[in-house]
């Protein structure tokens, strides 16, 4: 069985990845109290509708690009290798899956916010 799986690639993508969170944080400053404060610099980052919009954008991406190795597949294409397809296929119903648990977790707490007596 041929394996064509490119390990280096995916460290370097794995690697980047990381390289690219770990970039995005911003270290907490603590105010009088103890507590996290927040500053006029700190609020101008990344919304979070936008970023959950390129996380979605990410996860149809790679279903389709799944569907689409499926569909070669079936149709015969040149090149195309089954282990290439359920890897494919397992990347996106990852993808999908962990979409779906932060959905879940998204509903229940804006269940618990709702909940909650003023």
């Amino acid at each position: 069985m041929n394996n064509d799986i490119n390990t280096s690639s995916m460290m370097l993508q794995m690697r980047s990845m990381t390289d690219r969170a770990a970039s995005n944080i911003v270290p907490l400053k603590m105010n009088n109290e103890g507590l996290p404060s927040v500053s006029a610099e700190s609020s101008q980052g990344v919304e979070f509708g936008s970023l959950l919009k390129s996380a979605l954008q990410q996860v149809n991406s790679i279903q389709t690009e799944s569907r689409q190795l499926k569909n070669d597949f079936i149709s015969g294409k040149e090149g195309v290798d089954l282990v290439q397809v359920m890897i494919a296929s397992e990347k996106s119903s990852v993808a999908f899956g962990a979409t779906l648990e932060i959905r879940n977790k998204l509903l229940k707490a804006y269940e618990e916010v709702k909940n909650i007596r003023v």
